[in-house]
């Protein structure tokens, strides 16, 4: 693409010349009947008629509105040559207002040539050939028919439709129509190869970025299809096993228990050891023997045992909590490609603007 941009700047400088009018001078009032062409030369041999089908583009245009328009011609010419680009084409845009003349588009594609904007000027080279080469020279006829050529390999040609009613479509930021019943809701148009936003917004619609490629010179086509956030929206977890916190909390549950069962456990004993400290004090003074100290040790031990599983129970129920926590479910947007794929849409590409409505494209080309 680069290599391609070099190259139209070459052409253009080399054949900036063809642009010179005849003389710098204002051009000399016609004979009657004649009037001068607005080409690169003026030609007073051309004979002015109202209209006919050898001078189309003359059609309706009464002569002082060719001669404004080629006064206009001559000034724009003047500043082409002295290489005010931009002041050429105000003077050239002017002087079609008066007369809609194809070698005035020609003379205004080579300023825009130099102004790096080749949509306009595609659109202007294809207005200088439309009636042939009758209208310029057949040399610069030929010219811009290999300029044509040359800037349509720097341009892509997009067509965009939508059949939601009431949505407004723009592109790269340019609103191009709004959705109407009834009507063909179609946008057709050359762009810039490189990325591009498409967007058709409607209050209560979202969308995705998709984001194709498409060759220099290829024709890209998209239906914008608008989807509601409910339709967009999925849920997911963290992980797909969804039982494991339950499983954590039952665990828990299963310590605790077992803590449970050795406190009570433990109060036996202890119920044990009194009972056997209160026999031996009814029958007299006795020493502690080592079976009932053993029955005191025992729920000791296990009282220590059940506090320990209480805290390892609960630790373990409040883990399971926070994993159920962890694990919820929470909600996401797909694409509306993966929509598609999923319900198995035919649509070529649909849209959004997370706020509002809407429905965004991002098109590289």
């Amino acid at each position: 693409m680069i290599k391609a941009t070099v190259i139209a700047l070459g052409l253009v400088s080399s054949t900036v010349a063809l642009a010179q009018p005849a003389k710098p001078t204002p051009a000399p009032a016609p004979a009657p009947g004649k009037t001068p062409a607005t080409g690169e030369k003026a030609d007073t041999s051309e004979t002015l008629q109202s209209g006919g089908s050898d001078r189309p583009w003359a059609d309706g245009v009464p002569q002082d509105r060719q001669q404004a328009a080629y006064k206009l011609f001559q000034e724009g010419n003047a500043q082409l040559n002295d290489g005010l680009f931009k002041a050429a084409v105000d003077k050239y845009r002017e002087a079609l207002k008066s007369w809609d003349h194809p070698a005035i588009h020609y003379n205004m594609a080579l300023a825009l040539m130099n102004l790096d904007q080749p949509i306009e000027v595609h659109d202007s080279l294809t207005a200088a050939i439309k009636y042939g080469a009758a209208p310029l020279e057949k040399d610069k006829y030929e010219h811009a028919k290999e300029y044509l050529l040359l800037i349509e390999k720097q341009l892509a040609e997009v067509e965009v439709s939508c059949d939601k009613v009431g949505a407004k479509v723009s592109v790269d930021g340019k609103e191009v129509f709004t959705v109407e019943a009834g009507k063909p809701n179609r946008y057709r148009a050359m762009v810039r190869i490189g990325k591009h936003t498409f967007v058709a917004e409607k209050t209560g619609y979202n969308a995705q970025i998709d984001a194709p490629f498409i060759e220099p010179g290829q024709k890209f086509r998209i239906e914008l299809k608008l989807y509601t956030a409910e339709e967009l929206t999925r849920y997911k977890r963290r992980w797909s096993a969804t039982w494991m916190p339950y499983a954590v909390i039952g665990a828990g549950a299963v310590v605790g228990l077992a803590a449970g069962a050795l406190e009570l456990s433990a109060q036996s004993s202890f119920d044990e050891y009194d009972a056997a400290v209160t026999k031996c004090s009814m029958e007299g003074a006795c020493e502690a023997s080592g079976s009932i100290t053993s029955l005191r040790d025992s729920g000791d031990t296990k009282r220590t045992l059940g506090y320990i599983g209480y805290g390892l129970a609960g630790a373990t129920v409040a883990t399971g909590v926070l994993l159920i926590y962890l694990n919820r479910e929470t909600s996401y947007q797909i694409t509306a490609d993966e929509y598609r794929r999923d319900s198995r849409a035919v649509s070529v590409a649909p849209i959004v603007t997370p706020g509002m409505a809407g429905a965004v494209i991002h098109g590289k080309f």
